[in-house]
Order: C-alpha cells, then sequence, then structure tokens
C-alpha cells in the first residue's frame, strides 16, 4: 500500500505541474491580447513623446539664443554708459553766465518715503539749485559748496548716484550714466576749488 500510494504521489505531482503551466500560459496569453491592444496607444505616446524631445531641444536653444541677446544687450548698455556725448557732460567753472553744469538729475526725498523725483539741477554761484520746471523758482540744495564733500554712492539699490554732503544735511542724486555722475562729481570739486580760490583770505578768517 505504502508502494503505491508512493507511486500515486508522482501522478499527483505531475499533475499540479501540468495545471501550474497552464496557469502560466493563461496568465502570459492574457498579458500579450492585453498589451496587444495596448500596443497602438503606445506607438501613439512614443511619437507624441519624440516630438516632446524636438519641443524640449528648440525650447532650450531659443532660450540660450534669448539669454545670448540679454547678455549682448547689457554689455551694450553698459558700453554706452560710458561712449556718452562727451559735449552733454562738459563743465565750465569760468561760464560767462555763471552756470557751471546744469540738467536733469534723480533726487531722492529726504521723507519717510525717499522717494525718487527727476529734477533740472545747475552748479551756480558755488551753490547746487534745482527746478522742478524750467520756469520755476531756484530751489537751494546747497548755499555754499566750499562746506560740502561729493562722493560716489555704490551700496544703493540705484546706479550712477553720488552724494554731496554739507554740514546740516545730505542730497542723494542719481544720474543717468557712470560717465554723467563723473562730470557731475568732476563738477562740484570744481566749484569748490574755484570758490576758495577766488575768496579773499579775510573772508577765510572771518
Amino acid at each position: 500500500q505504502i508502494n503505491v500510494l508512493q507511486a500515486k504521489k508522482k501522478f499527483e505531482i505531475l499533475d499540479a505541474m501540468l495545471s501550474f503551466m497552464h496557469a502560466q500560459y493563461t496568465f502570459f496569453q492574457q498579458g500579450y491580447s492585453l498589451l496587444h491592444e495596448l500596443d497602438p496607444y503606445m506607438k501613439k505616446l512614443a511619437t507624441e513623446l519624440d516630438q516632446l524631445v524636438i519641443d524640449s531641444a528648440v525650447e532650450k536653444r531659443e532660450m540660450e539664443h534669448k539669454h545670448a541677446l540679454i547678455q549682448q544687450r547689457g554689455l551694450s548698455l553698459y558700453l554706452q554708459d560710458f561712449s556718452y556725448d562727451d559735449s552733454k557732460v562738459e563743465f565750465n567753472v569760468d561760464a560767462p553766465n555763471g552756470v557751471v553744469m546744469e540738467g536733469y538729475l534723480f533726487k531722492r526725498a529726504s521723507n519717510a518715503f525717499k522717494t525718487w523725483n527727476r529734477r533740472w539741477f545747475s552748479i551756480q554761484n558755488s551753490q547746487l539749485v534745482y527746478q522742478k520746471k524750467l520756469k520755476d523758482v531756484l530751489t537751494v540744495v546747497v548755499e555754499d559748496l566750499r562746506l560740502c564733500t561729493v562722493k560716489p554712492c555704490e551700496d544703493i539699490e540705484r546706479r550712477f548716484c553720488f552724494e554731496v554732503v554739507s554740514p546740516t544735511k545730505s542730497c542723494m542724486l542719481q544720474a543717468d550714466s557712470e560717465k554723467l555722475r563723473q562730470a557731475w562729481i568732476q563738477a562740484v570739486q570744481a566749484s569748490i576749488a574755484s570758490a576758495y580760490r577766488e575768496s579773499p583770505d579775510s573772508y577765510y578768517i572771518e
């Protein structure tokens, strides 16, 4: 009986193996059928993917081109600051009308809001003055340039700024370019030197 049972088990093992192979066959056949149905969709998706790769490459190339143009434009603007027309930045301490230099500057307000306003500035009679409009009354910013110093300001949110400092107050100004800023600074310094040369010694003692 034991031998019969042992022989019978061999058939059970073979039957189990056959059932397993049928199950595997059914599984892979169903998988094939399902993937075969998905084949058109996968082909379509592959085509769309190829197009996405092409579009991405085109977009990257366009962005690199725009970046290069922006860098070139920035360099061009930077060079324009130093290639400004010299006739527009000249100053003359011996001008017949007494105006050493004049032009538009942005002035930072002394109020809490620190707003910037564009005004017509001029250096005349050893004073720094400005007008809101060309025919308005002159507003004196600095009464005597001999008591002042002028310096460029880099640690500020705007470019091309400089500061005129007097014993009682300071005035923050912004030019339109680096060359104009340097011209205004030099004009103030030249006006200070000229005012000292023209003043008599007795005035210094007083």
